[in-house]
C-alpha cells in the first residue's frame, strides 16, 4: 500500500506514468502466493488501470479492471481520477469479469495478463473433504480439478489434531484429479486433522486453492466411525495397528489396566492423564496430544530438554563517544599509543588544536570473544532457564610496556597513567525465556527468546585513529624546531595514534534471539545482546552465533 499511494499521489500526479506502473507492477509481485488481501490486490489493479488509463491504453487499463473485479468484487474506480473514458472501460470490464474475465486472462505478461496474483487468491476449487476416520487409520483427502483449471501438480498442507506444525505431502493424480492418504503416524488421537490444497502449473505457480491457511478443511478423527472413506476406485485404507496390538499409553490404544479415562478435551487443565480423554495425556499440567516419551498415567511429565549447553562466537561492536582531549591523559576512559602494535604508550603533551587530539562517535569494533554456555530449565511447565556463561575474548588493547616519562623542563608532572593490561576473562550470568512453546529445541522449528544478563565480568575497548601536535618529544623533553605544515612551531606532527576507549570491568545486558532446531536435540542460536559497560562506561552491541545441544 506504501507503494500504491507513492505511485498514485505523487508519479501520477507527476504524470510520471513509467514510474507509477513500475511501483505498481512491483506491488502486485509481492502480492504472489497469496501474500496480499483480496481488497488490497484489487485496490492494485484498479491503480495500475488507472495508469495505463491515464496513457490512453484503454485495453490494458480496462484488462486491470477485469482482474480488479475478480479479486474483489466490491472494487471500484478511484472518484477524483476517473474519466468517462475510463468510465466506459470500467464498465466493459464488469461484463467482462461477470462473463468469467477472459480479457484478464488473455491480457500479455508484460501488461498484467497471464496469471496474475489477484486470480490465484479469487475464490477456491471447489471441494469435498472425507466426513469422519478413524484413529490410527490414513486419511483420504482426494480433489477433482475443473475443466478451466490447467493443474499439472496438487500440494496437501495439513496439521496433525495437537500439533503445531503444518505438514506436506505430494498428491499424485487419481482419476480427474488429484488424491493422497494422510499416514496414520499423523492420525493417532481423536480430534480433528485440518488442511488445504495448492494447485500448480507445470511452471509451479500456484492456479487455484481448496481452503486456505486461516479457514481450512476438517476431518474428525473418531474412535469408531460409521462409513469407511477411500480415494475413487480403491479399497478403505487399513488401520495401522489393531487395538488389541497396541502397546498401552499409545495414543488410540487401550490404556494400562483398562482405567477409565476422564472426558477434558485438549488443551485442558488436569493433573493426571486420567482426567483427559482417550489419546491424550497430561502433560505441563494440560491435557495434550501423546508424544514420543510421554508419562504413564499419574506420574511427573515434563517435555522438551532441560538442559542446554551451547558454544558461541560473538563480535564486539563499541560505541564510541566523540570527545575531544583524548590523548592528554585527562580522560582516564582513554589510552592513546603509537601505532606498530608493540605497546608503546603515548605521553606526551598534545597542543589545543582544532582537528587533533579528539574522535567522532560511531560504531568500532572491539575484537571479538569465544564462550562456552550451560543453561537449565528452572521450571517443568514454564521455559525460564538460568544459566552461566565464561570465554575468552580476543582483540580489546595492547600492554602498556614502560612507564610515563618525566616532563623536563616544567613544574608540572605528567598527568598520563599506565594503561592497565586488557583482561580478557568473560564471565555472565543469564536468564533466558522462550517465547513459543516449551522446546528448547526441536527439529525444523524455529524457538525465539529473550533474555536478561544482570552481571557480568568483561572488557570491551576499540581504538580510533588521532593525530596530534606534541608540544614533547618521546623522551619527555620540550620539543623544538619549526614544527610541520599542520602543526605550529615548537611542537611535532604524530599521526595516526590509537586512542582506546576503555570500558568495563563489569556489565549488565539484554537482548534477543532465535533457535533453529536441526534435530530434536541440536540447534542453532542466533542472538543480538547489548552490554552496559561499567563501571567505566560504555555501550557494546554484540551480535551472537553458536551451535546449541539440549539433553
Amino acid at each position: 500500500m506504501k507503494l500504491h499511494d507513492q505511485a498514485m499521489d505523487e508519479d501520477y500526479l507527476s504524470v510520471e506514468f513509467d514510474k507509477a506502473e513500475k511501483k505498481l507492477k512491483d506491488a502486485l509481485k509481492r502480492c504472489e502466493k497469496n501474500a496480499c488481501t483480496k481488497p488490497v490486490i484489487g485496490k492494485l489493479h484498479i491503480a495500475l488501470g488507472t495508469v495505463y488509463g491515464g496513457g490512453n491504453k484503454l485495453d490494458q487499463a480496462k484488462a486491470q479492471f477485469v482482474l480488479a473485479l475478480q479479486a474483489d468484487p466490491k472494487a471500484a474506480l478511484i472518484d477524483a481520477l476517473t474519466t468517462p473514458e475510463l468510465a466506459q472501460a470500467f464498465k466493459d470490464a464488469q461484463k467482462e469479469a461477470q462473463a468469467g474475465g477472459k480479457a484478464g486472462a488473455e491480457a500479455a505478461p508484460g501488461e498484467g495478463g497471464g496469471k496474475p496474483p489477484a486470480k490465484i487468491a479469487e475464490g477456491d476449487v471447489s471441494h469435498t473433504p472425507v466426513a469422519e476416520q478413524a484413529v490410527n487409520t490414513p486419511v483420504p483427502v482426494y480433489i477433482e480439478i475443473p475443466e478451466e483449471i490447467d493443474a499439472s501438480k496438487a500440494t496437501l498442507r495439513y496439521k496433525p489434531f495437537g500439533s503445531q506444525k503444518w505438514k506436506s505431502l505430494e498428491m499424485g493424480r487419481v482419476g480427474d484429479g488429484f488424491g493422497v492418504e494422510i499416514p496414520c503416524e499423523d492420525v493417532t488421537t481423536t480430534g480433528d486433522i485440518r488442511y488445504y490444497i495448492i494447485l500448480r502449473d507445470e511452471a509451479g505457480d500456484p492456479v487455484g486453492t481448496a481452503g486456505s491457511l486461516k479457514a481450512p478443511h476438517r476431518v474428525p478423527i473418531k474412535n469408531e466411525i460409521e462409513t469407511e472413506p477411500s480415494l475413487p476406485g480403491q479399497e478403505p485404507p487399513k488401520r495401522c495397528a489393531a487395538k488389541e496390538d497396541c502397546p498401552p499409553g499409545l495414543p488410540g490404544c487401550p490404556e494400562a489396566g483398562g482405567g477409565k479415562r476422564g472426558d477434558k478435551g485438549w488443551g485442558a487443565s488436569c493433573d493426571e492423564t486420567t482426567e483427559c480423554q482417550s489419546g491424550l495425556v497430561c502433560l505441563n499440567g494440560t491435557c495434550e496430544q501423546g508424544a514420543e516419551g510421554g508419562a504413564p498415567d499419574g506420574a511427573a511429565t515434563g517435555k522438551g530438554n532441560r538442559n542446554v549447553i551451547g558454544l558461541w562466537g560473538q563480535l564486539d561492536l563499541l560505541l564510541i563517544r566523540g570527545t575531544d582531549y583524548v590523548c592528554s591523559g585527562s580522560d582516564a576512559a582513554y589510552a592513546c599509543f603509537y601505532p606498530g602494535g608493540d605497546g608503546k604508550q603515548f605521553y606526551g603533551e598534545p597542543i589545543d588544536l582544532p582537528g587533533t587530539n579528539g574522535v567522532k562517535g560511531g560504531l568500532g569494533a572491539a575484537g571479538g570473544r569465544v564462550m562456552v554456555s550451560y543453561d537449565r530449565q528452572i521450571f517443568s511447565n514454564l521455559p525460564l532457564l538460568a544459566g552461566v556463561r565464561l570465554g575468552f575474548a580476543f582483540g580489546g588493547s595492547p600492554t602498556s610496556k614502560d612507564a610515563p616519562v618525566t616532563w623536563a623542563g616544567d613544574e608540572r608532572s605528567n598527568p598520563h597513567l599506565q594503561a592497565l593490561s586488557f583482561m580478557p576473562i568473560h564471565a555472565e550470568l543469564r536468564a533466558t525465556y522462550f517465547l513459543l512453546g516449551d522446546r528448547i529445541v526441536e527439529k525444523g522449528g524455529f524457538r525465539p527468546y529473550v533474555f536478561l544478563s544482570p552481571i557480568g565480568l568483561a572488557q570491551v575497548n576499540a581504538s580510533v585513529p588521532v593525530d596530534v601536535c606534541d608540544r614533547r618529544n618521546e623522551e619527555g623533553g620540550l620539543q623544538t624546531g619549526i614544527g610541520s605544515n599542520r602543526c605550529p612551531a615548537s611542537s611535532r606532527l604524530v599521526e595516526d595514534l590509537e586512542a582506546y576507549q576503555i570500558t568495563g570491568l563489569n556489565f549488565s545486558g539484554a537482548g534477543a534471539g532465535v533457535t533453529y532446531g536441526i534435530t530434536p536435540n541440536l540447534g542453532v542460536s542466533a542472538e543480538l545482546k547489548l552490554m552496559l559497560m561499567w563501571p567505566t562506561l560504555g555501550l557494546v552491541i554484540a551480535p551472537t552465533i553458536g551451535p546449541v545441544f539440549g539433553f
